[in-house]
C-alpha cells in the first residue's frame, strides 16, 4: 500500500492505530531512533533525542496494555544510554542485540564476528584515508559514516569498505550516508521486531503492532508488520509503510496523539456497581 503523504499523515496514522487498538486486546509500537526520535546529525556521538517525543513515549508506556521497543542500528548500550525510558524492549544493531523482560540475548553469529569487525574497523581506521569519514566500532556490527565525506570522494569510501569486507563473515548494507558491516545472517529489523512482539504479547491475546521508522533498514521492518499493524515512514523514499510523516517534529505529533487518544483510556469503573440503571 502506498504511503500516506498528505500534510495529516501523523493524524491519519495515529487515528489509525487508535481506532484498531481500541477493538484487540493492546497495542505494541516499535521506533526507530536515528531520524525518527532524533534528528540526524553529523557525528553519531552528538544524536539526542527530542524531549517532547520522549515524553510522549513515557506517557504511552502508561497507557494500558501498551508496549513500547526501540529498534536501531546503534549498538544496544548506546541506545538504552540515549533512550530512557521506563520499562521499554530495546533491539541494537538492527537485532542483533536484544534486550526484553530484564534479559539481553546476543545472536550467536554477532558474537562470533566480534574479532572480525575489530580488525576489520582497525584497518579502516588505518588506511581509509578520507577526511570526514567515521568509521565506528560497535562491537557485533560496524558503520562508516560519510556523510561528511566530499561527493567525489564517497565511491572511493564505498570501494575501501567492500575490500575491507571481502574474504570475511561480513556483508556490506547500506542507509542513509553510511555503509554497514554485519555478520552474513538472515536477520535485520523485521526479524527483531517479531522476536520482541513473541516476548511483549501475550500469547493468548491480540495486539495491534506498529512500527516508526525513516531509513531503508526499517523497511524490512514495516513488511514484517501482520495485517492490521500499522507502518509509518518518516522523511521520503519508497517505502511499505501505510503512512507518511515529514520528519522527528511529525513523529512527535503522533506519539502524542497516539497516548493520549481516549479510544485508549482505561473506562472508568461504575461508581455503585449495584445501582439500578
Amino acid at each position: 500500500m502506498a504511503a500516506d503523504t498528505g500534510e495529516n499523515g501523523a493524524d491519519a496514522a495515529a487515528e489509525a492505530l487508535t481506532d484498531r487498538a481500541a477493538d484487540a486486546d493492546g497495542l505494541a509500537l516499535f521506533t526507530d531512533f536515528d531520524g525518527t526520535l532524533a534528528p540526524i546529525v553529523d557525528r553519531p556521538d552528538a544524536a539526542a533525542m527530542d524531549p517532547a517525543a520522549e515524553d510522549a513515549l513515557e506517557l504511552l508506556r502508561e497507557v494500558p496494555d501498551a508496549a513500547v521497543a526501540a529498534v536501531s542500528g546503534r549498538a544496544l548500550d548506546d541506545l538504552r544510554e540515549r533512550l530512557t525510558v521506563d520499562d521499554i524492549a530495546y533491539a541494537g544493531n538492527h537485532g542483533l542485540e536484544l534486550h526484553a523482560d530484564g534479559e539481553t540475548t546476543v545472536h550467536p553469529a554477532a558474537e562470533e564476528a566480534e574479532d572480525t569487525l575489530r580488525a576489520v574497523t582497525k584497518h579502516l581506521r588505518e588506511t581509509l584515508g578520507v577526511e570526514g569519514a567515521i568509521v565506528e566500532n560497535k562491537r557485533v556490527t560496524a558503520t562508516v559514516h560519510y556523510r561528511m565525506v566530499d561527493d567525489d570522494e564517497v565511491p572511493i569510501v564505498e570501494k575501501r569498505v567492500r575490500e575491507a569486507a571481502a574474504d570475511t563473515p561480513l556483508r556490506v548494507t547500506e542507509g542513509k550516508e553510511i555503509l554497514e558491516l554485519r555478520p552474513d545472517v538472515d536477520w535485520d529489523k523485521g526479524r527483531a521486531v517479531e522476536w520482541l512482539r513473541d516476548r511483549l504479547v501475550p500469547d493468548d491475546e491480540t495486539w495491534v503492532p506498529a512500527y516508526v521508522g525513516d531509513d531503508v533498514t526499517d523497511e524490512a521492518a514495516f513488511r514484517a508488520l501482520p495485517d492490521g499493524g500499522v507502518g509509518v515512514k518518516v522523511g521520503e523514499g519508497e517505502t511499505a509503510a501505510d503512512y507518511r510523516v515529514a520528519d522527528v517534529d511529525e513523529v512527535r505529533r503522533f506519539l502524542e496523539r497516539v497516548a493520549a487518544s481516549p479510544a485508549l483510556a482505561e473506562p472508568e469503573p461504575d461508581s455503585d456497581p449495584d445501582a439500578d440503571g
